[in-house]
């Protein structure tokens, strides 16, 4: 009776254990993912900034107002992706659970965003 009781308890205490650094884990992405908003922000209002000045300089000079759209798409692209793989990563982490497993979440692809030299 009491080795169950135990048992019962090491499970309880797995769960929240568990339970908690899921907590962890979906806190930090969540700050991750408000960061990297908030770097996709910047970039497009860099954009903006740049193309005004591309255009006050001459308004006719279409390749540069052409490559600096490019590139500020690339950016967006690029940090939008890693956005993705971090709301795939907080909805493994709420699917994992959900289903009680304990498995840890992997992803190289998705960094931590850095703080932009604004």
């Amino acid at each position: 009776m009491s080795s169950g009781f135990l048992d019962s308890m090491k499970k309880a205490s797995q769960r929240f254990a568990t339970t908690v650094a899921d907590s962890g884990a979906k806190a930090m992405l969540k700050t991750d993912i408000a960061f990297l908003e908030r770097d996709i922000k910047a970039r497009k209002q860099q954009f903006g900034l740049d193309i005004f000045e591309i255009m006050s300089a001459n308004p006719s000079n279409v390749t540069d107002i052409q490559q600096s759209f490019d590139d500020a798409q690339g950016d967006v692209k690029h940090l939008e992706s890693k956005v993705d793989a971090k709301r795939k990563e907080m909805a493994a982490i709420d699917q994992s659970t959900a289903s009680g497993a304990n498995t840890s979440i992997v992803n190289d692809e998705a960094e931590t965003p850095g703080i932009p030299n604004n």
